[in-house]
């Protein structure tokens, strides 16, 4: 085992909104997120214009400025309402207002299930799932954060697997895919990724990706938290990045990969240095986290 480190109950409706609500922002800089309206109106003029002048490559990234721009003040002014409404006892336009928000980047679980004003509404099963949607987005949202290359160094563990055309890959813990679409080109349409996940709200987003980049090499599975559910012989790489810490006994996870690895095959597993939260708040809590010599 090679060790490397770096830092459903809704219907229908829900189902719709399911990708539209992870969709992950941030394609402009920090500050245009806060911009006043005026910036806001300048920078749609500077869309418009660059629409007119046929520079659609500057609109694109124009356009997603205004888009990160304007949507926390939005997704604040459904949240408001459905806020409003869930104390005043309406019931469905608190839910329509709640789902609205969710869907246009709402993030906090934490925040929703501490809100007095949902309190009448927590033991239900659609406030539950508009939770756990909510959680979805903002987990997508710190796996897709600007800066996590700075500390992932994606190029650099790439580089390091040295991956063949043709080669089988498991990527448990696939989330959004990050690195999912990396090892794709890496092996090749010859080679095959299966994308693993235990939360079907991370592979909703992931499917929505692959079809987008048309990946025929790359198949998403559901899996259990207890178990990867790989065919005998079936991988040449097992590939856990920063997942193993959600792994409650890896011991027993550990016996289960090894029947899945064909003759010559490798695990590698790639996950945080242990760190207080102060100092990496985006990291695994602390109960979570363990020493290399543990996993050696």
């Amino acid at each position: 085992m090679t060790t490397k480190r770096t830092d459903a109950a809704a219907g229908t409706v829900m189902k719709m909104l399911a990708v539209a609500m992870l969709l992950v922002p941030g394609s402009g800089p920090a500050d245009a997120r806060q911009a006043p309206a005026d910036n806001v109106a300048a920078v749609k003029g500077r869309v418009d214009a660059a629409v007119k002048a046929g520079d659609l490559a500057t609109a694109a990234r124009l356009a997603g400025q205004l888009v990160d721009a304007t949507e926390p003040a939005h997704v604040e002014a459904l949240y408001a309402a459905a806020r409003l409404h869930a104390t005043l006892g309406h019931r469905e336009q608190a839910y329509l207002f709640l789902t609205r928000a969710i869907a246009a980047g709402f993030p906090d679980r934490g925040r929703l299930l501490r809100d007095e004003a949902f309190a009448v509404l927590r033991d239900e099963d659609l406030f539950k799932v508009l939770a756990r949607r909510a959680w979805a987005r903002g987990y997508a949202g710190l796996l897709e954060r600007p800066d996590r290359e700075d500390v992932q160094k994606s190029p650099e563990i790439m580089k390091a697997l040295g991956l063949r055309p043709g080669e089988r890959v498991a990527d448990i813990g696939a989330g959004t895919g990050y690195f999912t679409f990396q090892i794709a080109e890496a092996v090749g349409p010859s080679g095959t990724v299966l994308a693993l996940d235990i939360a079907p709200e991370m592979l909703e987003y992931l499917d929505l990706r692959v079809k987008a980049r048309k990946a025929t090499n790359v198949t998403l599975r559901l899996v259990a938290s207890d178990d990867p559910q790989l065919d005998p012989g079936g991988v040449d790489t097992i590939l856990m990045i920063d997942a193993i810490h959600y792994v409650k006994d890896r011991v027993t996870y550990a016996k289960k990969l090894r029947p899945a690895l064909a003759p010559g095959s490798r695990v590698v597993i790639i996950d945080y240095r242990p760190k207080p939260m102060s100092e990496r708040p985006w990291g695994p809590p602390p109960e979570q986290q363990f020493p290399k010599e543990q996993m050696d």
